[in-house]
């Protein structure tokens, strides 16, 4: 009785290790001609992916992997007339900062155009702006430039957008510390059109509002289902009437400090909220399923807040495809690794205007785990070590007892 009792613990025990990994699956809408093909990423594919897509494959109808390259697409300008403006400072720091002062030739200004050396990658940036070049103030305190590189020209125009300002100097501030500086070939302004690619909307599962009234304050707590890419939130406040309140976005991260480990918060950004303003902000890009807001009341009473949006840039892939052909793209299988395919190589030589095809049909899927590879993971994990302990400490246990009683028998 006693072995079985024992037997059907430990396949209990086991029994919990084997669970069912969700991957995501979806078909591509039929194409009538060979060749290279745009997809945009729906937020239903992204939020089962990994950050950067490794873990996201396209097969055709044999079972065969396609190749595929990532391409952002933010925002798309059109220079009709470029105004320079003078640069005052060109300061490159090594591995540090590199800052650029310009004069501004108008009263008010609310956006720069920055002519960009091809550059492949992303940089951080901050903007500050003066009348005197000794005191400098705030404008945007972080901000990024992404896809920086044109597929035919060797440079590319930029735009830099803030809160229209008077200031008579500008003073932008690249981050040089974990990447190389950016060539900047001129800055100005001018008469151009933008075209905008339309952001995807991430919806959150649930939103709690809370009133810390001893620190005059009000936190929103948004909970996320997976972990989602966030670059810009948009506020729907109805009162009152005029406001102007500070705000910071935070998670909530993990450290060590004296050998224990604490959760703190980490800020991210901070903006004010304005009446006379629309309230969206673009942010440094976050990758959460928790996400928390402050908000500072002073002595004013609580804003009422009837929602707050969250959107991510879009992102898309270009990949070759062949009529009449049924291809299924695959995401969120954690083991898959980064593919590396011979497409990327010439991707600054695709056009940016391609034919679109979208996915369809979007489902998830459970993909049952086996058990070789739950004993393959379970066993490098340090709670199974202490678990194997616990078990012989209690068998050994059991033995010395039921060895006394033997031996008392036996007197």
């Amino acid at each position: 009785m006693k072995m079985k009792t024992i037997n059907f613990i430990l396949l209990l025990l086991f029994s919990t290790f084997v669970t069912a990994q969700q991957y995501v699956m979806g078909t591509l809408s039929n194409v009538n001609n060979d060749g290279l093909y745009e997809i945009r990423i729906p937020n239903e594919i992204r939020s089962f992916s990994n950050r950067n897509l490794s873990n996201f494959r396209i097969v055709d109808d044999s079972d065969n992997e396609i190749p595929y390259f990532i391409r952002h697409k933010d925002e798309t300008i059109t220079i009709n007339k470029f105004e320079k403006f003078e640069i005052i400072t060109k300061q490159i720091v090594k591995d540090s900062i590199s800052v650029y002062v310009i004069k501004s030739p108008y009263k008010t200004l609310n956006q720069l155009v920055l002519e960009i050396a091809n550059y492949n990658g992303s940089k951080n940036y901050k903007l500050l702006g003066s009348n005197n070049q000794k005191e400098w103030f705030g404008i945007v305190n972080s901000s990024s430039l992404s896809e920086l590189q044109h597929p035919n020209k060797t440079s590319i125009f930029k735009r830099i957008s803030f809160p229209k300002c008077t200031y008579s100097y500008l003073k932008i501030i690249f981050n040089n510390t974990n990447s190389l500086p950016i060539n900047i070939l001129n800055i100005g302004n001018s008469k151009n059109s933008y075209r905008n690619e339309p952001l995807q909307e991430v919806k959150y599962t649930s939103k709690v509002i809370t009133e810390i009234s001893d620190k005059k304050i009000t936190k929103v707590h948004f909970d996320f289902k997976n972990k989602e890419i966030i670059n810009q939130v948009f506020f729907k406040i109805t009162k009152p009437e005029l406001y102007n309140r500070r705000a910071k976005i935070y998670k909530i991260d993990t450290r060590e400090v004296k050998g224990k480990k604490e959760n703190y918060k980490q800020y991210i950004t901070q903006f004010y909220l304005n009446s006379n303003s629309t309230n969206s902000f673009k942010i440094p890009e976050l990758h959460e399923n928790n996400v928390y807001i402050e908000i500072e009341n002073k002595d004013n009473s609580p804003l009422t807040i009837k929602d707050v949006l969250f959107y991510q840039n879009p992102l898309y892939i270009v990949v070759p495809l062949k009529a009449n052909k049924t291809y299924t793209v695959k995401t969120g299988i954690k083991s898959l690794k980064a593919p590396q395919y011979d497409l990327s190589f010439f991707k600054n030589e695709i056009s940016n205007t391609l034919p679109r095809v979208d996915i369809e049909h979007i489902e998830i899927k459970n993909m049952p785990t086996t058990p070789s590879k739950i004993a393959t993971d379970f066993w490098k994990k340090p709670w199974f070590m202490w678990l194997c302990i616990a078990i012989a400490g209690i068998v050994i246990f059991y033995f010395t007892i039921s060895l006394v009683k033997d031996l008392r028998k036996d007197n």
